[in-house]
């Protein structure tokens, strides 16, 4: 009984979960917001290049990731982990909280 359930939830979510993700898919190319799933399909398919070295693959994928519209920050806190601006990166590695207040570093 267990496995004629599983067959017909198989049967019945397998082509809504591809029909969902095709759908995600479609949306995201027409508008602003990053594509998870062009992401995704890019970040496997220079992990699995094996005539790439470990420096040229994270190259090559924030360059993807950036013509895709990611972005991220330029540093992180040392000390509680808060996203830095290019000039708390550049001076000190702190966050407006944590900076010394001797001045940068």
């Amino acid at each position: 009984m267990t496995s004629r359930l599983r067959t017909v939830h198989r049967t019945l979510l397998n082509p809504l979960a591809r029909t969902l993700v095709l759908l995600t898919d479609h949306v995201a190319r027409r508008c602003d917001v990053p594509n998870p799933v062009a992401a995704v399909r890019g970040v496997l398919v220079h992990v699995a290049d094996q005539n790439l070295s470990g420096a040229d693959v994270y190259m090559e994928i924030t360059d993807l990731l950036t013509r895709l519209g990611y972005t991220w920050p330029a540093g992180w806190c040392d000390t509680c982990s808060t996203a830095l601006s290019e000039e708390q990166a550049q001076s000190s590695g702190q966050c407006t909280t944590h900076e010394p207040d001797d001045g940068p570093r």
